[in-house]
């Protein structure tokens, strides 16, 4: 990915080395695959990767590869180094001192922030796998409103298992737990799916595929029964809540007005939104842009998801995944119309 953009904020900052250690989602940027065990170094003029022989060795352009070697920490000493770069948020304390024995001399430069700005903007190929991921998502809600009513679920994990089955049947990895929360489980917004028995009422659908390392992420409610028209009304306030946000994204616009316009439309039920109106989506499910203090910038992708929820009654939630690239594209594609079913 823009492994060059980064090595110049090295040169430009005097950083010698970034060091960077898995599960750290930027090593699977940056390489394109999740290693069960890794080291990437990153320098101005080289990049270094080093793996375990559990793992097949990618083919790379700009970074060799070669496997961790017992001696790994000897190998790496340098007394030139004078710089590190390190992920603060991941890196542990534990390898903090193993590179402070490595690099005596050296300080420590916490770089989350410049690699989160770097993956914030997605470049061509990561809008295409996130595209795809998305179109797999979409396909997998549209399949299951279509076979509903004839496949006889009976439990919130029947339909997870429903929609994850077809994403893997697709080539694609889970993004995360699929969410099923029926009836007042839906007033949860992480709700676990459970054994539980759908029960007449909202159902909270909120799942994502994964296509190669990379994320979607899409709510969509249903119902079962027949909704009351205080319900209706509801789902279409929570509805228009959405595109009147989706409607306001703008080059330079802060995302807290979006959250401010969604909660503005939802009038007395602003209180029961309880969490932010969206997140970024790229290798994480929930990465960079952050809503309470970035703007929007082009090719970011990010998601959009008011809710309502009223506590141990039901919940209502509505996410789509975008990608702003001068204008606004949707791409969970699943209409927004409120099904009803049958039990």
């Amino acid at each position: 990915m823009k492994l060059s953009e980064f090595q110049k904020h090295l040169e430009e900052n005097n950083i010698n080395l970034t060091f960077l250690i898995s599960p750290d989602p930027n090593i699977t940027y940056f390489t394109q695959m999740k290693p069960s065990h890794a080291f990437l170094i990153i320098k101005k003029n080289d990049a270094k990767f080093l793996i375990t022989k559990l793992d097949a060795k990618p083919n790379l352009k700009n970074i060799s590869i070669n496997y961790i070697a017992k001696d790994w920490e000897i190998k790496l000493k340098d007394s030139k180094i004078k710089t590190i770069g390190i992920n603060k948020e991941l890196l542990s304390i534990q390898y903090q001192e193993k590179l402070q024995k490595i690099y005596p001399k050296a300080k420590f430069v916490d770089i989350s922030q410049k690699l989160k700005q770097l993956r914030s903007q997605k470049t061509p190929e990561e809008l295409t796998k996130i595209t795809k991921a998305c179109k797999i998502t979409s396909n997998a809600f549209n399949e299951l409103v279509k076979t509903f009513s004839s496949k006889n679920f009976k439990t919130e994990n029947d339909v997870a298992f429903f929609l994850e089955k077809y994403m893997k049947d697709k080539g694609c990895e889970i993004a995360f737990p699929t969410i099923v929360a029926s009836s007042k489980n839906g007033a949860i917004p992480h709700h676990i799916t459970t054994n539980q028995k759908l029960k007449n009422g909202f159902i909270v659908l909120d799942f994502g595929a994964c296509y190669q390392h990379y994320n979607a992420d899409m709510s969509r409610t249903i119902y079962l029964g027949n909704p009351s028209q205080k319900e209706k009304d509801t789902y279409d306030l929570l509805l228009k809540a959405q595109l009147s946000a989706i409607d306001e994204i703008k080059n330079n616009l802060s995302f807290m007005h979006l959250d401010k316009i969604a909660r503005f439309k939802l009038g007395k039920y602003n209180s029961n939104f309880v969490h932010s109106l969206g997140h970024g989506v790229g290798v994480e499910v929930h990465e960079a842009p952050q809503f309470k203090n970035h703007q929007i910038q082009k090719n970011q992708v990010f998601t959009i998801e008011p809710g309502i929820y009223f506590k141990k009654k039901f919940g209502i939630r509505i996410e789509d995944t975008l990608i702003f690239n001068g204008k606004t594209k949707i791409l969970t594609t699943s209409s927004k119309k409120l099904f009803t079913f049958k039990i």
